[in-house]
């Protein structure tokens, strides 16, 4: 009933993000090219057609949704959210077989107190694709007897998720190892079989142009045979943002934040972990010894790829809390399995003076990845005034003493301050955790740790601020209808539309009659500086030139209200008339209207 409560919660919170969080480029991609792909209009790694820079199925998952129920920003978001619950439902089944019914019902309340998650979840993007497959494999693999049938069900479901996102191909070895060392030679062979036919069959069907996904993630030097898939280098791309050190940093500890159980849980289980004696089960050992080894291997590399590297021109920086969610189901898991079968509070004084030093850290992180919510009431907060070592009559604000005193920035004081306020919250969780230890004299570090996850997981909503709060107050889910039975009534059949109407393309979803420049879809990101015309356009990107003959071929071009003043001179009333204004904006954001132009004949 509690667990069912939780799942009730996750629902509703999914149903309001759902219906009031703004479309995104990657949402309008996953969209339109699904459906593109299931009506038989493109194929997956066409020549000249959508940037397919995704495993295929991160796109016919979505699009096959469409295909069934309709295309639409509806269809898309209400699918998402059944998978989250599907995700929920499935990390439960087996934290429940592992550790009892309180804890599977904790593990539901870790979704349902985790907004940012929830938000996530709600859009139609590949992350809760691959949460889903990920906990069902779990449901289907991990235990320590599993029918054979199962076995073969869960190696599928790893090689679909590398098959959605190839940033997930090590969870094939790692599920393979866990099979044989688990559960024998034999389904071992069958979980290998079965992950390496359907990898290859979809490899085969799309050979050679899959390689295309590949081609980013290995040096030139040593494949050069895959220079065919990769853009030459006198493309140079618009998007190259300068991130520095202390952005990454914020980035880093914006992802502990928003997935603080998962991530702080599992790191404090190492730490703690028993030896091989204490286990009360050696199948428990296996399944934690795989989730350990998948969750903080695919944690590293997506580390890696976001904040460390420039692996693609397109990295994303602030998109790794993002990238947690994907193997989400592993460290819950792994924390629920370690906690409830080997859980023992080392005496060892380096293994408690290593978690305090973890929970001290993370502490003053998580304050300073929240700089951005210090407002006027901590900065104007009053101190005592001082002047050289003696304090002097009346106060002054925070602000003012380490601007004028400090020489400091505005965003250098915040984060001072936000980190700080973190110091202090570590500092006051080991003075509560030494008055409950203080009368038994034994179990600091236990009670201290548990105080911790405790506190984190009733104030995950707080930990979720700057990305739990509603973008709009309107229905975006109905806006986009409504704009899009506006374009599907004026655009004329067939026309070739120009698109430069904001970074997500979901809107021309419901547009089925029209054509379009698929390349335009990824927005900016496919866009280059010089290189061969032909050769980027072979390769789904494009350039000024072919911009230009765009424009010529276009019939109807669609415009973002606020980048409307690059196009007056050449919109102009001779040449181009002006639809009436839509009824309906595909966000909430001011100048994110658009503007719909047909080409006079």
């Amino acid at each position: 009933m509690l667990a069912g409560v939780g799942a009730f919660l996750y629902l509703i919170q999914a149903v309001v993000y759902a219906h009031t969080t703004v479309s995104s480029l990657d949402e309008g991609s996953y969209l339109i090219k699904g459906i593109f792909y299931w009506r038989g209009v493109y194929e997956p790694f066409e020549p000249y057609g959508p940037l397919t820079n995704k495993a295929p199925f991160a796109f016919l998952i979505p699009g096959l949704a469409e295909y069934l129920f309709g295309p639409g920003l509806r269809t898309g978001r209400y699918f998402s959210i059944f998978l989250g619950l599907m995700t929920v439902l499935g990390v439960w089944i087996t934290a429940r077989r592992w550790a009892g019914k309180w804890m599977a019902a904790g593990a539901v309340w870790v979704f349902a107190l985790s907004p940012m998650i929830i938000k996530l979840h709600a859009r139609t993007v590949s992350e809760v694709v691959i949460a889903c497959m990920l906990a069902w494999m779990c449901v289907l693999v991990l235990d320590e007897e599993r029918p054979l049938w199962q076995i073969i069900l869960g190696s599928v479901l790893a090689a679909m998720a590398v098959l959605t996102r190839q940033n997930m191909v090590l969870i094939l070895p790692l599920l393979v190892f866990y099979v044989f060392w688990q559960h024998g030679r034999q389904k071992g062979i069958w979980s290998l079989a079965a992950e390496s036919i359907v990898f290859i069959a979809v490899h085969a069907y799309y050979w050679p142009n899959i390689l295309a996904i590949w081609a980013p993630w290995l040096p030139d030097s040593v494949t050069p045979f895959l220079n065919a898939f990769r853009l030459p280098e006198d493309a140079v791309p618009i998007w190259d943002p300068s991130i520095d050190f202390w952005n990454r940093m914020n980035a880093f500890f914006q992802g502990i934040r928003y997935h603080f159980i998962m991530l702080v849980g599992s790191m404090i289980v190492l730490i703690f972990w028993a030896p091989r004696s204490d286990w009360k089960s050696v199948p428990a050992m296996r399944a934690a010894v795989f989730l350990a080894s998948s969750y903080f291997i695919l944690f590293a590399m997506h580390a890696w790829a976001a904040l460390a590297s420039q692996y693609e021109s397109y990295s994303c920086v602030f998109c790794f809390s993002n990238y947690l969610t994907f193997f989400d189901p592993l460290g819950l898991l792994l924390f629920v399995i370690v906690l409830s079968t080997a859980w023992q509070v080392s005496s060892s004084r380096i293994k408690q003076g290593l978690a305090v030093t973890l929970m001290v850290v993370v502490s003053v992180g998580i304050g300073f990845s929240l700089f951005e919510n210090v407002g006027n009431g901590l900065l104007n907060l009053p101190v005592p005034r001082m002047r050289e070592g003696q304090i002097l009559p009346g106060t002054t604000a925070l602000v003012d003493i380490l601007k004028y005193r400090f020489d400091l920035e505005l965003p250098v004081i915040k984060r001072l301050i936000s980190s700080a306020i973190g110091f202090m919250v570590a500092v006051g969780i080991l003075l509560v955790s030494y008055f409950i230890w203080r009368p038994t004299k034994s179990g600091f570090a236990r009670i201290t740790i548990n105080s911790y996850l405790i506190a984190g997981l009733l104030l995950s909503p707080i930990l979720n601020l700057g990305e739990s709060s509603l973008n709009c107050r309107r229905d975006m889910i109905l806006a986009h209808e409504e704009l899009g039975a506006y374009l599907s009534a004026v655009i004329p059949p067939n026309s070739l539309v120009y698109w430069d109407g904001g970074n997500a393309f979901t809107p021309m979803v419901y547009v089925p009659h029209a054509r379009i420049f698929p390349i335009q879809i990824n927005d900016g990101y496919t866009y280059r500086i010089g290189g061969d015309p032909e050769i980027l356009h072979r390769h789904s990107h494009w350039n000024s030139e072919l911009n230009e003959e765009w424009k010529d071929s276009a019939d109807v071009f669609i415009i973002e209200a606020k980048r409307f003043s690059a196009w007056k001179d050449y919109l102009t009333p001779q040449a181009f008339e002006e639809y009436a204004p839509p009824p309906a904006a595909p966000t909430c954001y001011e100048g994110g209207e658009l503007r719909i132009f047909h080409k006079n004949p």
